[in-house]
């Protein structure tokens, strides 16, 4: 009986052998898929907690930034006012001088240069904050991650105590020195009896644009650390060195100068809305002799732009109607200056209805999308570096 088992086993041995490796190998792969499939398991809910993780802190981090914006967006105003005011013109204006001229040019400079100011100081505001407070975010998240304590609450404090340097120091102030210059050059052949239409305004804000930013050395968009940041870190700190320097890097990068453009271009245009809607009211209260010349003078202008229309089927509309097309009508430049100058004569206030034109320009650079999506790419450079 053993002896046929044995020769039953020797016949069969590779049969039994390969069996054997078979099966095995079998249930060595099935375990090592287990194994590696547990192990891409674990894997993937790392990674969607650190995500889950990375999402909350990056969105409390904008929380944040929006917050620290618009506080410091009310002392950014202050000071453009300050450096901007026209107080003193407009209390020499009231007791009817000899050189009274010469002070509506002076009001001239004074409304355009503040509004101009607060457009590009607005923006480089909010960019300078997007880029700190996000580059902080970076640093602090990758601490948690590490469980480390690089960043203190000292070091925090001197870090964003940079930007003081544009607020309290001599940023708005040589931002504004620097403006002022071009508002002369662009304006200075402006009489105050010139009439502007809205278009004209535009152009003007345009030129005015090209103006500031054609001087390489001072351009606020390409040049903003010139203004934002102190011309070195005052601390010792080799930390606060190393993020002071990726600041300055940040802010002088193509996305950092293309998102400033973008912003002041679209601050010029959200000026002329507000300055368009201040016409409108002015009109209402016109008397109604000043009301006819305007009809007239929207008659012509829409006379001389139609094309393929009767200049009878104008006239029926806006007799019919009895309505002013706000972009045909031409003021003059002396009351243009009260409406410009009285937009901007009121820093930040939430609580205004509607907002005046420095609210209405924060709250839109905060919200941009471009703005936004600045920080986020910083959060996510500095977050995972």
């Amino acid at each position: 009986m053993l002896s046929r088992l044995q020769d039953f086993l020797s016949r069969h041995r590779r049969k039994f052998i390969v069996t054997g490796v078979l099966v095995g190998g079998t249930i060595f792969a099935a375990r090592y898929a287990q194994r590696r499939f547990v192990e891409f398991q674990e894997k993937q809910a790392r990674e969607f907690f650190e995500r889950t993780r990375r999402t909350t802190h990056f969105e409390s981090t904008e929380k944040t930034c929006n917050q620290v914006i618009l506080g410091m967006g009310e002392e950014m105003c202050q000071a453009v006012l300050r450096e901007c005011s026209t107080d003193e013109l407009l209390e020499q204006l009231r007791q009817n001088p000899k050189n009274k001229l010469e002070l509506w040019e002076d009001m001239k400079i004074v409304a355009f240069t503040r509004l101009a100011t607060y457009v590009y100081a607005s923006s480089m505001l909010v960019i300078a904050l997007r880029v700190q407070l996000n580059l902080l975010g970076g640093y602090i998240y990758r601490d948690i991650m590490t469980e480390q304590k690089q960043i203190t609450d000292e070091l925090k404090q001197q870090y964003l105590s940079l930007i003081r340097h544009f607020i309290t120091e001599s940023g708005i102030r040589d931002l504004a020195r620097y403006i002022r210059t071009q508002v002369i050059a662009v304006t200075k052949t402006l009489p105050l009896s010139q009439q502007l239409s809205l278009s004209d305004l535009e152009q003007l804000f345009w030129s005015l644009q090209m103006a500031i930013n054609a001087d390489t050395r001072r351009d606020p968009n390409s040049r903003m650390s010139k203004y934002l940041l102190p011309n070195q870190n005052p601390s010792h700190s080799p930390l606060l060195q190393k993020m002071f320097n990726e600041t300055l890097d940040l802010l002088e990068s193509e996305d950092a100068i293309g998102v400033c453009s973008h912003n002041v271009s679209r601050g010029f245009v959200l000026a002329c809305d507000a300055i368009a809607e201040s016409m409108g009211e002015t009109l209402q209260h016109l008397p109604p002799a000043e009301v006819q010349t305007q009809q007239e003078q929207n008659l012509k202008f829409n006379q001389a732009g139609s094309s393929g229309v009767s200049s009878s089927k104008s006239q029926n509309g806006l007799e019919n109607n009895n309505l002013l097309n706000i972009n045909r009508v031409l003021m003059a430049l002396a009351k243009l200056i009260p409406i410009i100058s009285g937009l901007t004569s009121r820093g930040f206030d939430t609580t205004s209805r509607p907002h005046n034109l420095p609210t209405q320009l924060l709250t839109f650079y905060v919200i941009a999308e471009k703005t936004k999506t600045l920080g986020a790419n910083v959060y996510e450079s500095f977050s995972s570096a």
